[in-house]
């Protein structure tokens, strides 16, 4: 632990920097701040921050929400920032594009000023063991913040919008407040990975400050999700895959009630986990264990994924998408992957009324889009196998800003649609710009065997010479590739990904 607390440390001294700098600049030339951010719940909950941090400072500020900082969208932001005199933020991207925006905002007259918080690998970094990266760090004080500076994992151990908290904290202690939204981030880029779901890392200090403020409660519950009738909660979990029941929401709900779990509400609906008594819960986890050994799956596999950590928001209402940190990732996900970014931001920021009643309605159709792209996907043929990578196009049934969420799915599904010792590709293709949007998943014990993902797309890129920016994590990463390189692309990955794998091997 103290050796998480030197890095948080580090950081925060960073982060004082970064504060100085941006609060400097913005006093002696005074500029307008513009806070760009990535459309995922991460992104949206960095945005959330920064925006009420600036609104409590009373400095005017506006976020725009991007599906990428891809080069077209540098080259535009560049030049708006010249025709008014700008500051800009990038959170939840900029890292992995630095080169860029230096190229772009520094070495140009006039220079635009800007701080990245962000936590994905640096541009041209493969892995976080590269020595580049300190270099990379002493040249890029104070305007660059990245968690892998100081050798904490941008994957596992804080997401931009734990950053961007840290970086709130710094210009005003009181806004621990803020601290839960930062755990909904990391929630949204799945950091809640430790035993049981826990956090790790610098999130675990983030989630000290959000219990510590009596903001949240962190419990043992079952997996399944609070807010859906119990049955289909059990049917469609992705956490623990159990014959006969899984898929099954009627088979399920008689089940249930052979165990005397009372289904009916009093209005008629049927009942969701909330609902449960403790004694409830209890019975309904015995049953579930006796008969997942029927079916001989592991006690480990059911152990692990049966009871989970759950993180309560207390000051939210029972029952709600935004009383547990799972579910509230999912609404902004909902809001920023269905072009309603800015109600994301809104209820991030703490509107409960008209962004949170809007954002109900669209999640409700989001999830029919995700129903039906994961119906279409399951039709033979639609899932494309090379020796080392599968993938899948689109087509006209999963949109470019979906395409990611579909791969997730399918990487954590426990239905076996897909193979998980490959990682999986997902293609979408924007027609007008003539592009691929690519987004790739690979699971943690692939990820833990050697392979990288964010490297496997970089390198990929450069054998098929094509100049594009790319990269992520090594679970989760992606890049655009001109429709008429698809192919090439795809079996450059095949070929990278080989080699990963030789290489872990030898």
């Amino acid at each position: 632990m103290n050796e998480v607390s030197d890095s948080l440390k580090a950081l925060e001294e960073s982060l004082i920097l970064a504060k100085n700098f941006l609060l400097n600049t913005l006093e002696k030339s005074n500029l307008n701040l513009n806070i760009y951010t990535h459309l995922d719940a991460d992104g949206l909950s960095s945005g959330a921050i920064l925006g009420k941090t600036f609104f409590r400072e009373r400095i005017p500020f506006q976020i725009r929400v991007l599906k990428q900082l891809e080069k077209g969208e540098i080259i535009k932001l560049a030049k708006d920032a010249m025709d008014g005199a700008k500051f800009i933020i990038f959170s939840d991207f900029g890292s992995g594009q630095y080169l860029e925006l230096i190229k772009h905002l520094k070495l140009h007259e006039p220079q635009v000023p800007f701080l990245i918080l962000d936590h994905h690998l640096p541009q041209e970094v493969p892995n976080k063991e590269d020595p580049n990266i300190k270099k990379i760090h002493e040249k890029s004080i104070p305007w660059h913040v990245n968690p892998y500076f100081y050798g904490i994992d941008g994957s596992t151990e804080i997401s931009s919008s734990g950053l961007c908290y840290l970086f709130s904290k710094v210009i005003n202690k009181k806004n621990i407040d803020l601290s839960p939204i930062a755990l909904v981030g990391a929630t949204g880029d799945i950091q809640n990975s430790g035993p049981n779901y826990s956090f790790m890392g610098i999130n675990s200090y983030i989630l000290k400050d959000a219990i510590g403020a009596d903001l949240i409660d962190e419990v043992d519950d079952l997996s399944f999700s609070p807010i859906k009738p119990i049955n289909e909660a059990i049917a469609y979990s992705n956490k623990i895959n159990l014959p006969g029941l899984t898929g099954n929401a009627s088979t399920t709900l008689k089940f249930l009630k052979t165990i005397g779990i009372l289904m009916e509400k009093p209005d008629g609906n049927i009942r969701t986990l909330n609902d449960l008594t403790q004694s409830e819960k209890r019975d309904i986890s015995s049953k579930i264990i006796e008969y997942a050994l029927k079916y001989e799956i592991e006690p480990e596999i059911i152990t692990q994924n049966l009871i989970i950590n759950r993180y309560i928001l207390k000051n939210e209402i029972v029952g709600s998408e935004l009383h547990e940190l799972n579910e509230f990732s999912k609404l902004l996900n909902s809001c920023g992957r269905s072009e309603n970014a800015s109600l994301g931001i809104a209820i991030g920021m703490g509107d409960r009324r008209i962004a949170y009643q809007k954002a109900q309605e669209n999640l409700v159709e989001y999830r029919k889009k995700i129903s039906n792209a994961l119906n279409w996907i399951q039709k033979d043929g639609k899932i494309k196998e090379m020796e080392y990578i599968q993938y899948f196009y689109g087509e006209d049934v999963i949109a470019d800003t979906m395409i990611g969420t579909i791969a997730s799915i399918l990487i954590f599904d426990k239905s076996g649609v897909i193979n998980k010792i490959k990682p999986i590709f997902g293609c979408s293709k924007r027609e007008s710009e003539g592009v691929y949007k690519i987004s790739a998943r690979a699971s943690k014990k692939v990820v833990l065997e050697g392979i990288n993902l964010s490297e496997a797309i970089r390198k990929a890129l450069s054998l098929s010479e094509l100049d594009v920016l790319g990269g992520g994590h090594p679970p989760a990463a992606g890049t655009v590739v001109p429709i008429d390189k698809i192919e090439l692309f795809l079996e450059n990955c095949n070929k990278i990904i080989n080699e990963q794998r030789n290489i872990t091997s030898e």
